[in-house]
């Protein structure tokens, strides 16, 4: 169940799940409840379950420490959690950094509750234009390595989100290409959106607040100088703009190491024998 963002749709219709969404809340959750036993309320960007929640799990970013103490509504779901997972330690230069970040964690939430670290695994995917078939490891592989990449990220991550580079950064790097600064080509409102958030270099933000927008970032991608492009977006952002290049979507998962497997599936069993 989500509220208001149909960017992060895309994922759950691809693997099959059962999707509510809109804005009448207590009516979204009836339907709901007509046809599933388990509700999982997967709020936008930090936000917290408008329902009461019999669990709560909270994830938290490797690269991102702090953030779970200093933002709104972040805290709330940081103390309120029955399970934190901090994700992406696999980007860390050293795990001991999240485990310094589980213990900064451990004096903010409740007595007991677990703290697993997990790694995001980012891996390529493309399809071939003219056939939508889906081109194997090597075929992807040429695409990338050594050429000129531009980077699109998920706009809300890496502008008030704070990131300078996301899961598409991440990619492009582990494939050998060189990536492309993209500010000497933004176009319209995206020149101000650098102007903004200077920390970004690497990477171009898939802004795409209405129609003007949406067209400045289509101008601004077929003006870049490159040879390919990934995208880091939850979307396929060729679904949303015209693409003049292969593009290279990267996609990513969740990896756990035994221990902290064990440690959710306890907290899942109690959760749905209780």
């Amino acid at each position: 169940m989500h509220p208001t963002h149909p960017k992060e749709y895309e994922l759950h219709v691809e693997e099959g799940n059962l999707l509510f969404a809109g804005v009448d809340y207590e009516m979204i959750l009836r339907e709901a409840e007509k046809d599933a036993d388990i509700v999982l309320w997967d709020g936008g960007n930090n936000d917290f379950s408008f329902f009461k929640p019999d669990l709560t799990i909270c994830v938290a970013d490797a690269l991102r420490e702090g953030h779970e103490e200093h933002f709104y509504p972040g805290e709330i779901n940081t103390r309120m959690a029955d399970l934190i997972m901090i994700n992406k330690v696999n980007s860390l230069p050293n795990a001991d950094q999240a485990k310094k970040q589980a213990e900064h964690i451990r004096a903010l939430v409740k007595p007991g509750v677990p703290i697993l670290l997990g790694n995001s695994i980012v891996r390529p995917e493309s399809r071939d234009p003219s056939t939508g078939k889906l081109l194997d490891d090597d075929e992807v592989a040429t695409l990338v390595y050594g050429k000129r990449v531009l980077v699109i990220e998920d706009g809300p991550t890496c502008t008030h989100g704070g990131m300078p580079f996301g899961a598409g950064y991440v990619l492009a790097k582990q494939m050998g290409g060189e990536v492309v600064d993209p500010r000497p080509y933004a176009k319209g409102s995206l020149e101000g959106v650098f102007k903004k958030f200077q920390h970004l270099v690497d990477i171009l933000p898939a802004m795409g607040y209405g129609a003007e927008q949406i067209q400045d970032l289509q101008e601004t991608v077929q003006s870049v100088d490159c040879d390919v492009i990934i995208a880091g977006t939850p979307i396929a952002l060729d679904n949303v703009i015209t693409l003049d290049k292969p593009c290279v979507r990267a996609r990513y998962s969740l990896q756990l190491e035994r221990n902290y497997m064990d440690a959710m599936e306890v907290t899942l069993h109690t959760f749905v024998t209780e």
